[in-house]
């Protein structure tokens, strides 16, 4: 646990976004609350935060960035307009520029991550928490998180997300999604070196790795195509020996039978219904991870195929 450090911040420059009856957001509060990390990321650093009122917000803490604040305000106010246009995006309630800090601030979903739910361990058992994760809820994760990013791409060919991870996939109480960071990496100059990925995550699209310009709609189709492999295996984007996942289920088909590259909680699932649907959207996964982005299906085509393979 921690606290944000008020030293050198200019209250005055704190602008919100969005108010309601149900957020009511002071810098004063976010400052003295207490702050638990939820994850780090190339962009910065996420906290959950209850607020004095009992409300919980994320404030995500973003890496230094060389943009000028009339910039930065320019551009959050395009990143609001797209999250207030979308079901499954998360909306940007509201953000603080200074010199010394730029936050973010989202409303906090009930469910927390992907990333928690597939990955962490629960307090005292030691097994992770899976249940709840059926095949039906991770498809219609996987569509949902796909209508939010072709949504995306729908508003211009230089409108990516730029961040997609299971870290940034949030979910209600009844597991709808609402896809943080939206946008969030277009805060940052392109050739901002915060911005380089210098090694590589997992979501990472090969072109990504070689270039500073890595904005693209199909770099944003490869780290999907990564999260679907992460949703159908329950492995995370890289393995503990190093390989990145998506090489990891090219090397089991060559191995294994292909039951065994599905999470143990989906076997069940496919052995009783012979699990057409899990291998197709793991064949879609797969083509949204062609190294030759050209090959990588545009995120319309990918939302579309979706609907038709699991019947939404």
């Amino acid at each position: 646990m921690a606290k944000y450090s008020a030293e050198n911040m200019d209250k005055r420059l704190i602008t919100f976004i969005i108010q309601d009856e149900d957020a009511a957001y002071d810098l004063d509060d976010l400052l003295q609350s207490e702050a638990e990390v939820m994850g780090k990321d190339r962009l910065g650093t996420s906290y959950r935060v209850e607020m004095k009122t009992g409300k919980a917000v994320v404030v995500k803490r973003l890496k230094e960035t060389s943009m000028s604040h009339e910039e930065f305000d320019r551009r959050v106010e395009e990143i609001v307009k797209l999250t207030m246009s979308h079901e499954n995006l998360l909306p940007l309630r509201a953000y603080y520029f200074s010199r010394y800090e730029k936050l973010l601030i989202f409303d906090h979903m009930p469910m927390g991550s992907l990333a928690s739910l597939l990955h962490h361990k629960n307090s005292g058992k030691g097994e992770t928490n899976k249940a709840p994760l059926t095949w039906k809820v991770r498809s219609e994760i996987a569509f949902e998180v796909a209508g939010g990013i072709a949504h995306l791409h729908s508003q211009g060919s230089n409108i990516c997300h730029g961040n997609i991870t299971s870290s940034n996939v949030l979910l209600s109480n009844s597991f709808h999604v609402r896809l943080s960071d939206s946008g969030a990496a277009h805060l940052f100059s392109p050739n901002n070196v915060n911005l380089t990925a210098t090694t590589s995550s997992g979501y990472h699209a090969p072109e990504v790795l070689q270039t500073t310009q890595n904005l693209t709609h199909k770099a944003d189709v490869y780290s999907y195509g990564v999260l679907v492999l992460e949703l159908l295996t329950g492995k995370p984007p890289k393995t503990t020996e190093g390989m990145e996942l998506a090489s990891w289920v090219r090397s089991m088909f060559q191995e294994k039978p292909i039951v065994d590259v599905f999470d143990d909680v989906l076997r069940d699932y496919y052995r009783d219904f012979g699990g057409q649907m899990m291998v197709q959207l793991l064949e879609l996964a797969i083509c949204c991870t062609f190294q030759n982005p050209d090959r990588r299906p545009s995120m319309a085509a990918v939302a579309s195929r979706i609907k038709e393979i699991c019947g939404f």
